[in-house]
């Protein structure tokens, strides 16, 4: 069973819920930094936790991250945000979105909207640049809930 790992992923949707309508900028920033580490601490606590003394979880864990690593385009949530964003935070302090003021050109009217600061954080750079952190952070979650309903569904054969 994959109970603790699941318990993260609960904190991760906490973080992500308090994203959802922070606007001061510090706290945004803590819950981003809490919601990134949670994000990648279920895979740790997955191997780590959950499969430390379930050798046919270990097995199934083993197999399914080596199908992610040959089918990374299909896995690049985790790749190229989950992973990558991780590192980026926490070994280098990078925090991967835009903050501030965004502004908006709507055509063909050619209207400028600024959007105040936290209502729309894009991610800076990468595959996913351009879209707000929470929607991708949202991604991140639910490719965990499907990796770990896999997982969980392999047990019981």
């Amino acid at each position: 069973m994959t109970i603790t790992a699941r318990k993260v992923l609960e904190d991760c949707k906490s973080a992500h819920a308090l994203l959802e309508d922070e606007t001061d900028g510090i706290r945004f920033r803590l819950f981003w930094v809490a919601g990134i580490a949670l994000l990648r601490a279920v895979g740790h606590v997955l191997k780590k936790v959950d499969a430390a003394n379930d050798q046919e979880l270990s097995a199934i864990i083993n197999c399914i991250y080596h199908e992610w690593k040959q089918e990374k385009d299909k896995n690049a949530i985790f790749w190229e945000f989950i992973d990558n964003e991780r590192n980026n935070l926490l070994k280098e302090y990078e925090v991967g979105f835009l903050a501030g003021p965004v502004d908006l050109c709507v055509i063909p009217e050619g209207a400028i909207f600024t959007l105040d600061e936290n209502l729309f954080c894009q991610i800076a750079v990468g595959r996913y640049a351009g879209e707000d952190c929470r929607d991708i952070l949202s991604e991140g979650i639910d490719w965990w809930e499907r990796q770990l309903s896999a997982i969980e569904n392999a047990e019981s054969l």
